[in-house]
């Protein structure tokens, strides 16, 4: 016997248990789209799981490597003013070579700041309809199940129908059965 499905998919465990020749057992179908929940499940994840990863893959390592450089120039410029601060004020080429490396060092720092802080928002608004458009995604893949779940209960309806007069045939033979069984107990009993 092949493994079973989830217990979600209870009618395909009822038509396995069902199925070994009594009656029940004929008139049940076999249960292919009882594993719709398995594929909504596949769905989203793949949808929501590919969309998010290339989300902190893509957008999140350039952010952190604007902030590698961030900090880089930062420590750059630092270091440049601690040089600037302590150079000699008698030595002018001194002087003039620090402040000139501090002038170089605050243009770097404040043009990589501007980057940095536009990473920062670009990733805020980006996070925001990112997270929307997977949930989206998701959203789409429910409404794709349950039409397909509704197009398949609209396709067995029929099948309802029929199996509801077999059922109902079931329930008039064995109501007779029993009265048949009823009536040979009591004759049995009243011969002894």
């Amino acid at each position: 016997m092949a493994p079973l499905p989830p217990a979600s998919s209870s009618l395909f465990i009822f038509y396995i248990f069902y199925s070994s020749g009594n009656v029940v057992g004929l008139i049940l179908p076999p249960c292919d789209h009882c594993n719709y929940s398995n594929i909504l499940f596949d769905q989203a994840q793949r949808s929501i799981k590919q969309q998010l990863h290339s989300f902190v893959k893509e957008d999140v390592r350039r952010f952190k490597e604007t902030k590698k450089q961030f900090d880089r120039v930062r420590e750059d410029m630092e270091l440049a003013q601690v040089k600037n601060a302590q150079a000699p004020r008698n030595k002018v080429h001194e002087a003039e070579e620090a402040t000139q490396s501090l002038v170089l060092s605050r243009k770097a720092f404040r043009h990589l700041a501007l980057d940095y802080v536009l990473q920062i928002n670009v990733l805020q608004a980006k996070k925001k309809f990112e997270i929307l458009d997977a949930m989206l995604s998701f959203m789409h893949a429910q409404y794709t199940l349950f039409q397909q779940g509704y197009n398949v209960l609209d396709e067995i309806d029929p099948y309802m129908k029929k199996l509801a007069v077999q059922l109902d045939q079931l329930v008039i033979d064995s109501a007779m059965e029993k009265r048949d069984l009823e009536h040979k107990h009591a004759l049995i009993q009243q011969r002894d």
